[in-house]
């Protein structure tokens, strides 16, 4: 980002070399002032005009046809007849130059956006946000090291370890890293279906949804039990002490 030179600084310029070249005769008084206080730098930054394209081939060949597109694009011009001017009165001629920096795009990014095209039911499958070591991986060799949760993430990391260390294209790197990531569903899909069964044989039952009519029946159902069977021991007590200030009462008689 940098800062754009101020406008108001090349007036003074261009009026202070019209008078050097005799194209003015009386000095302005706002030259004095602008002379004495020199207008402040704009405060609107620019982008900087950086390159922000990958370096590996999968980048390289797209960016290619781009810029092949484009001068193609470029190329073709409309001949005029002689002695005509082009006139241009489309909004884009006058519309002013915006201030956003250039896209910056990562390699991964790309090969993001191609899994989750496959596989969008993978972007709404929860996550676990618990730690267990606290430590980030830093070399995908392998997909999974068996501590924690395998996500699309994964698989887009470690097909980049592939592109990048092992030298595989682009899709033998995808079909490796996908490979791997469907064998691990699998594992994982067989597994919690064993122990569901193995719950429902040892006589788990499912819950139900929160606030739900059937969980609020049970509920009510549930809290009239306990209501009754506070009124229960309530009577019993009530009898037992009948029973006792009966049998005091007797013993005092004799």
């Amino acid at each position: 980002m940098y800062k754009k030179p101020s406008a108001a600084r090349g007036i003074k310029q261009a009026y202070e070399h019209l008078l050097s070249a005799n194209l003015r005769d009386k000095v302005p008084p706002w030259l004095h002032a602008m002379r004495s206080t020199p207008p402040a730098d704009s405060l609107v930054r620019d982008p900087s005009l950086f390159s922000t394209c990958g370096k590996f081939e999968f980048e390289s060949d797209s960016q290619a046809k781009s810029q092949s597109g484009t001068a193609q694009h470029t190329r073709i011009k409309r001949t005029l007849p002689p002695g005509c001017v082009s006139i241009h009165h489309k909004k884009a001629c006058l519309r002013s130059r915006s201030n956003k920096p250039p896209k910056i795009e990562f390699p991964e990014d790309r090969l993001r956006k191609e899994f989750y095209r496959n596989h969008p039911f993978e972007r709404h499958r929860p996550r676990s946000l618990l730690e267990t070591t606290g430590k980030n991986p830093q070399i995908w060799n392998k997909l999974s090291d068996g501590t924690s949760q395998i996500t699309g993430e994964n698989v887009i990391r470690y097909q980049y370890y592939l592109m990048q260390t092992k030298g595989m294209s682009k899709q033998d790197a995808y079909i490796q890293a996908t490979d791997e990531f469907y064998a691990i569903r699998a594992r994982e899909e067989m597994n919690a279906k064993i122990a569901y069964q193995e719950a429902c044989f040892y006589g788990a039952q499912r819950l139900k949804k929160p606030f739900s009519s059937m969980q609020l029946v049970q509920e009510d159902v549930e809290i009239r039990k306990s209501a009754s069977a506070f009124e229960t021991r309530d009577e019993e007590q009530r009898m037992r002490e009948t029973l006792t200030e009966k049998m005091f009462t007797a013993s005092e008689g004799e």
